[in-house]
This record gives structure tokens, C-alpha cells and sequence, in this order.
């Protein structure tokens, strides 16, 4: 049968700018693909994927389109998956499925309009399917654990046996080959399939607590450069973080508009998931409001933020273009010297270099009580999180307004050198966060070398040819 492309489809021609087929949060290895496919229906990826066959192409499946380390070439099949925008939600079994091109924003909204919530990432613009497929890490990780750990099923198109196959899969099969491929889908998920749709957990916002029905409990601290010695303490004073909340501290460079233009500040946010009499009585809310840590601070404040905002302060991070590279650990512990060293390298990355101002670090730490809880069950046990014990995450992001060899290269080393720092006090193996994957990936830099095997089993069985991008991969 002859193979053909579904009707919104589009092959580039040479000359063309990349800019006018796709669009991705980096442009980093990014050329123009031999194909954008905008399938419909499973009926269109079918097709795709039997177009890509049939012409020796490899496909990238794009939702938010924000993973950096997944190149696009000229033997890309690039499978737009835009018109997937489908989400159905059912209060009583307390699961919503959505279309594999969700974006996070879009279930937000959908689901708070209905007072309900779900784990997401903190960015509105990133793919609700990707941010699972690398665990999805999300400010209710003390609550309900990683993104990964509230999948329910899927429904997804594999290559089997060489062959295009459809099944529904969720935590409930008893067929081993299935349930080690939704295993590995909850955390090293890139190139299995295409899923056309998951479900995932929700939860009441009511069940919260919250004032006013749904306004989070935040306290903003905001330092400048020479203060960061007491934004570090103020930040690992809330360490271990305990109960129902996170903990984030950001570097990164003030924006256009403020009083002092690009330069370097330090800011840490504290959230409360219950009531603000209860947030301010805990250790937590008493720890991060000490008058005398905030006293540097250019600013401080303590403010109900109602839920369907909470992600209105990343919109600046969601623009696309430029170089952009990620890089992060999983850690068990932080002291506050090396959040100096961290924070004096990130200000030298991008002192006297405004095209690399856009570029932040972020620390995150929360409880893991639940996430270990999970860990040990028997729906969940199998899934590729290996961070369950580890309470924060330090997370790097290079943001260049140039793209080209030398400022790739530069970002690299100075990513490197952040890692090494922020595990210097760590013991036992390296545990990375796979949303964030290097390029070329060496898949036992994320994952224990056993898993590692279970995994390329897994790949071998459901993709033997290959036709899916990993990232164990190269470009092509």
C-alpha cells in the first residue's frame, strides 16, 4: 500500500526558514525537517508513521515543543500533534484524559474552572504528555508525588514487531510487555510511541483548604547580589521542607523594565498548599518570614495567590527562540556556601553578556514522604523515578540570544561546572532529572544500569526499528 501524508501536511522546500513549519523553545540543533506531518485522527499518525517507514525517516513527536535535546534534522518526520487538544473529565473516577497535545495551560484552565487540579509542570506552554514522559517535576510534588506517578493509562501508537499497533494500556494490565512499557513511559517515556491520549489523577481544590477557596499561601523574598549570603541562609533554613509545600530560590537577571535593568538578583518563594492561619503558625511559614533574613531584601511579602495565577510569573521563561540548553541534580542536602559558589558562577556566565541574561538557575525542594510512599506500591513501583529520597532539585538553564558552536560550547562547560558544584556534598550515585536530558544522552547518566537494560528491552520490543527518536540516539 502506498504510503501518504495526512492533508494538513506540509514537506519543506530547501531555502526555507525554519521559523515559518515549526516552532521550538530552542532553536538549537534545529534544521529544517523533511516532513510536518499534522495528523487528525490515529488514522492520520498511522499513516505518518507508515510515510516515515517507507522513506527511511525517524519521527520526533512534538507537543509544547520545549525539549531542547531533541534534535530536528533533514531525515525528520516531524509529527506536529497540534490538533490532539481533547480533554474529558471524570469527577467521579477522579481522572481526566487528555489529547497527547496538551499543553498545560490548557488543562489548567479546563480544570480549575471545574475546581479541580492536577500535577503540572510550573510553565503554561510546556506539553502536558512530554513533561510526564521525563517524570514531571511540579509544585505538588509534596502533596502527590511526580507528574509520572498520577498517570492512570494511555492509549499510544507503537511499531511492535515492526508492525503499527494501538492499545490501551493502564496501571491495572496484567501483561508484563505492557506494564514495563507504561513503566517506562512514567519517566523515560522519549521514543516508545506516540500517545494519543493519557489519563491522569485529579484532586479537589477545595480539598486544600485554601483561603478563599483557592488562594495559595506565598511568601516573596527578593535579594540583591550582595545580600546572598542571607538569601542562602533564609533558603536552607526551610530545608528539610516538611508538610504541604515547596520551596524554590531562582537567580536570575532583572527584566527590562525594573529599576535596576539586568542586574543579578536572588529570589526565594515559598508556597503553602492549606489554609494561611495554619501556613503561618508552621515551622516553615515562621522560617521563611525571620525578620532578620528578610532585612536585605529589596523585597518581602506574604500574599494569598489564587491557584489559577500560580504560573503567571514563568511567562517570560516561555519565549520561544534562541539557544537553550537545561541541565540539572537531584540532591539530598544544600548548604548555604554552595548556593554562594552556584550563585557567583551563574552572575560570571552572564556578566557583560546581555544576550545570556535570560538565562536562570532554579532550586526546588519539597517533601518526599509521598513520592517514597508511592514509590513502594505496586502500580508505581515500576516507574523510572530513582529520585524519591532526594528533596531538591537544582535545575540550570543557558538562555542565548546567539546560536552557534562557541556559545554552545561556553554554555556547556559553565552547565558542567554547576553540576559538579551543587553535588560536591553528595554521596552515592548521580541522579539527573530526565526532563532535562544532555545531548547525546548516555541513558545511565538518568538511570541504574540494570533499568537501563529493562529499558532497551523495552525499546527493542514495542520500536525494533527504530523509527522514534530516543535519546540515546544520535542526531539523525
Amino acid at each position: 500500500m502506498t504510503s501518504s501524508l495526512p492533508p494538513l501536511s506540509h514537506i519543506p522546500e530547501a531555502g526555507d526558514r525554519v521559523q515559518d513549519h515549526i516552532t521550538r523553545w530552542s532553536e538549537s540543533r534545529v534544521t529544517l525537517p523533511a516532513v510536518v506531518a499534522v495528523p487528525e485522527s490515529e488514522s492520520d499518525i498511522v499513516s505518518s508513521l507508515r510515510y516515515a517507514l517507507d522513506n527511511g525517516l525517524r519521527v520526533v513527536t512534538a507537543g509544547g515543543g520545549h525539549a531542547p535535546f531533541v534534535p530536528v534534522t533533514g531525515k525528520t518526520l516531524y509529527l506536529d500533534m497540534c490538533k490532539f487538544k481533547s480533554i474529558a473529565v471524570d469527577e467521579k473516577q477522579s481522572i481526566v484524559t487528555i489529547g497527547g497535545g496538551v499543553l498545560t495551560g490548557e488543562l489548567f484552565t479546563a480544570l480549575t474552572s471545574r475546581g479541580l487540579y492536577t500535577t503540572l509542570p510550573n510553565s503554561n506552554a510546556v506539553g502536558v504528555v512530554g513533561a510526564v514522559l521525563g517524570s514531571g517535576n511540579n509544585p505538588f510534588n509534596s502533596l502527590h508525588g511526580l507528574m509520572a506517578d498520577n498517570v492512570d493509562g494511555v492509549r499510544i501508537v507503537t511499531a511492535r514487531h515492526g508492525n503499527l499497533d494501538t492499545r490501551d494500556i493502564d496501571i491495572s494490565s496484567t501483561n508484563d510487555e505492557e506494564r514495563a512499557l507504561l513503566s517506562a513511559i512514567c519517566g523515560a517515556g522519549h521514543g516508545l510511541g506516540v500517545i494519543t491520549t493519557m489519563k491522569l489523577k485529579i484532586y479537589r481544590i477545595a480539598d486544600l483548604s485554601l483561603d478563599n477557596g483557592d488562594h495559595i499561601w506565598q511568601r516573596r523574598v527578593i535579594y540583591p547580589s550582595f545580600a546572598v549570603h542571607d538569601a542562602a541562609e533564609l533558603f536552607t533554613s526551610l530545608l528539610p521542607v516538611q508538610g504541604p509545600v515547596s520551596a524554590v530560590m531562582l537567580f536570575a537577571r532583572s527584566p527590562p523594565n525594573s529599576p535596576r535593568p539586568g542586574s543579578p538578583i536572588v529570589m526565594v518563594l515559598g508556597s503553602y498548599y492549606g489554609p494561611a492561619a495554619v501556613a503561618e503558625s508552621s515551622a516553615f511559614g515562621q522560617a521563611i518570614q525571620a525578620p532578620d533574613l528578610a532585612a536585605k531584601a529589596v523585597m518581602a511579602v506574604t500574599e494569598g495567590v489564587p491557584l489559577t495565577k500560580m504560573n503567571d510569573a514563568t511567562a517570560p521563561f516561555n519565549t520561544r527562540g534562541g539557544s537553550k540548553i537545561l541541565d540539572a541534580a537531584f540532591l539530598h542536602t544544600l548548604d548555604a556556601d554552595t548556593i554562594v559558589s552556584l550563585f557567583e558562577q551563574y552572575v560570571a556566565y552572564t556578566e557583560g553578556r546581555p544576550e545570556r541574561h535570560m538565562s536562570y538557575t532554579a532550586i526546588a525542594a519539597w517533601d518526599t514522604t509521598k513520592s517514597e510512599e508511592l514509590g513502594c506500591s505496586v502500580e508505581r513501583r515500576g516507574n523510572y523515578i530513582f529520585s524519591r529520597d532526594h528533596s531538591i532539585l537544582q535545575l540550570n538553564t543557558t538562555w542565548s540570544t546567539k546560536v552557534d558552536a562557541t556559545s554552545d560550547q561556553e554554555a556547556r562547560t559553565y552547565m558542567r561546572k554547576m553540576k559538579e558544584t551543587s553535588l560536591r556534598g553528595e554521596t552515592g550515585p548521580e541522579v539527573s532529572f530526565a526532563n532535562n536530558l544532555a545531548f547525546p544522552a548516555s541513558m545511565e547518566d538518568y538511570y541504574p544500569k540494570d533499568r537501563v537494560k529493562d529499558l532497551e528491552a523495552t525499546k527493542a520490543l514495542w520500536d525494533p526499528n527504530s523509527l522514534f527518536w530516543s535519546p540515546s540516539m544520535a542526531a539523525e
